[in-house]
């Protein structure tokens, strides 16, 4: 597992050699957060150089099914929203006073409606926050901090005609949904190693199926699939893909679990393959002020050092952190 510290910290510039320092986001009492925008990122680290907007914005209920001890929440905006596949939102119902911070939440899914958007997330229930966010019901009002975050990069598995390996666990898919779509529209040849507890926790299945790319599915109890945790049928598509391996053709995404993601880097580390993982952190505000969701990764002196999940991250190359 990532291995944290609480500490408190001066604002991180870009760590990587030779790359001047990246724009950073400024937030004083003085500066509304919906006036505030997300950091232009160094092309070195993997950042996206765009600038998206972050905004705080009032979205309506427009559906919500529940499922187990999940919830798939479809949300509207009047205005077009805007976002980065890996990037998330930070979610309360509007008004709501306990609990006082809001829940982070993967952005699943975001579509246009109108002259404006639909935007879809998918959770797990943990405690009072989900679970108040489990009771909204249509037309009720969401408050929504959104986007936040570090994205995915695709720059690598864009070009030779690479393939990208998405590796998923429980509601951990709902960070790699949105990856899988640009992917497709890139012309990027994608494949899906999706695990959970049981059939019901195989989150997004027909979503990722009516992509039309390849998935491999791994269940704790064997009700459907392999018989295990999804690193078992991932473990043995590299193994029978070894000459590809090698070859450099693959490029892995992955979200879920520490272990789960503590087992994909130890793979892809000993196979060589350039992989980046979406930690699962709580956070409490979203956009690095109070430094509660800090992981550790290697300094460029070989020293522990560490970085906001939820500026620096969620998304960090998988050779970056320091795994216990």
């Amino acid at each position: 597992m990532v291995k944290h510290l609480f500490q408190k910290r001066p604002w991180l510039p870009c760590s990587a050699p030779g790359c001047k320092p990246a724009e950073q986001i400024l937030l004083t009492p003085n500066v509304p957060v919906d006036h505030v925008a997300a950091a232009c990122f160094c092309r070195k680290t993997g950042f996206s150089d765009r600038r998206i907007a972050v905004q705080d914005i009032r979205l309506t209920v427009t559906g919500h099914r529940t499922f187990g001890s999940y919830g798939h929440l479809t949300l509207t905006a009047a205005e077009p929203l805007t976002f980065a596949p890996g990037q998330f939102a930070m979610l309360k119902p509007a008004g709501a006073l306990d609990p006082m911070w809001r829940r982070a939440m993967a952005i699943y899914r975001l579509r246009r409606s109108g002259a404006g958007s639909q935007v879809e997330f998918i959770y797990q229930v943990f405690g009072r926050g989900t679970q108040a966010l489990r009771r909204v019901h249509a037309g009720d009002a969401v408050q929504a901090l959104l986007p936040l975050g570090r994205p995915f990069d695709i720059a690598p598995v864009a070009v030779g005609g690479r393939e990208a390996l998405l590796v998923a666990g429980g509601v951990g898919s709902a960070a790699l949904l949105a990856l899988a779509e640009q992917l497709k529209r890139e012309q990027v040849a994608t494949r899906l190693f999706l695990g959970g507890r049981s059939t019901v926790d195989l989150i997004g299945l027909e979503d990722f199926t009516a992509l039309g790319i390849p998935v491999h599915v791994a269940t704790n109890d064997g009700s459907r699939g392999v018989r295990g945790f999804v690193t078992t049928p991932f473990e043995r598509f590299l193994h029978d893909h070894a000459d590809e391996v090698r070859s450099g053709k693959f490029v892995v995404y992955a979200c879920g679990p520490g272990p789960m993601l503590e087992r994909v880097a130890a793979l892809t580390a000993a196979a060589c393959i350039l992989t980046y993982v979406s930690v699962e952190e709580r956070m409490a505000c979203g956009f690095g002020v109070c430094v509660g969701c800090v992981v550790a990764v290697r300094g460029q002196d070989g020293a522990t050092d560490y970085r906001r999940a939820c500026v620096e991250g969620p998304v960090f190359r998988a050779d970056e952190l320091e795994w216990t």
